[in-house]
């Protein structure tokens, strides 16, 4: 039988909020009402060598989920109210890297908590951080090492709702869309960006150090940029569009059998209109 999260465990009924009402239809993700946030799990974690997390939180949400003894990944505004991500238990990984369990998103209106997400499973890195998506909405990231999307929340007028993440992302005030690219392998990935009108930008040889960097360029990726040499084996290719600059990275090097390295995050620069 799954367990329950510890932070579900402590969940306190909360009188209902006539203002708000809130759902989710993302598998795996609760969000319910709630003005009573319980402290941190008492096995805790010890934060310093996570670059997630965010030692000095500067709204009052953020304090207020910090007294309680949890890690604070994000604090973003939403609509009228302040989003908080945190996590009960932060473990180390490779690479200085870290993995984020018995995480939550709070919903805030000044310090006082009005509605909590968060997963149905503890041992299920679900939920790491949350990062603003579009202009309307946040997208929620797991609590594994490489973080992928997970959901994303969405608040018209007073309906707060958690949905299964969206297939494109507009940006740039929507002059411009990111196809869903995360999880392919980069060819697939610029195949559906190219299709959504962006254009490889030419890398240069010299900065591709690395052999397989330079293999990995020369099967039709010329936008390949650099590549590490440690760690993941991160690359970064560039794309181009008339609104923005698309940075896009992937992971690993090329398999045995062929296979290209799969996207795991990317992120526009927006181009000023002046």
């Amino acid at each position: 039988m799954r367990r329950a999260s510890c932070l579900l465990l402590s969940l306190l009924a909360s009188p209902a909020l006539a203002e708000l009402t809130v759902s989710s239809t993302a598998d795996g993700f609760k969000a319910v009402l709630l003005d009573s946030l319980p402290t941190a799990p008492a096995n805790g974690s010890v934060p310093g060598f996570c670059s997630l997390v965010l030692d000095d939180p500067v709204t009052p949400a953020g304090q207020t989920v910090q007294a309680l003894g949890w890690q604070i990944t994000a604090e973003l505004p939403f609509g009228t109210l302040t989003a908080v991500s945190f996590a009960g238990r932060v473990t180390p990984a490779t690479s200085g890297t870290c993995e984020l369990l018995d995480g939550n998103v709070g919903l805030f209106d000044g310090d006082r908590l009005v509605a909590l997400i968060y997963g149905t499973s503890l041992d299920e890195p679900l939920i790491g951080q949350i990062r603003p998506f579009g202009s309307d909405a946040l997208r929620i990231l797991s609590g594994d090492i490489l973080p992928g999307s997970m959901a994303d929340i969405r608040l018209e007028g007073e309906t707060l709702t958690v949905t299964a993440p969206a297939a494109e992302e507009p940006v740039c005030g929507g002059q411009a869309i990111i196809a869903r690219i995360e999880g392919l392998p980069i060819d697939e990935a610029r195949q559906n960006l190219v299709a959504s009108g962006w254009s490889p930008v030419q890398g240069l040889s010299e900065d591709r150090s690395l052999g397989w960097a330079r293999e990995l360029a020369g099967m039709g990726l010329p936008e390949l940029q650099e590549c590490s040499g440690t760690g993941f084996g991160f690359c970064l290719f560039s794309y181009d569009h008339p609104a923005a600059r698309l940075n896009v990275v992937t992971a690993g090097e090329l398999g045995e059998d062929g296979s290209l390295p799969a996207v795991v995050r990317s992120w526009a620069e927006c181009r000023s209109e002046g």
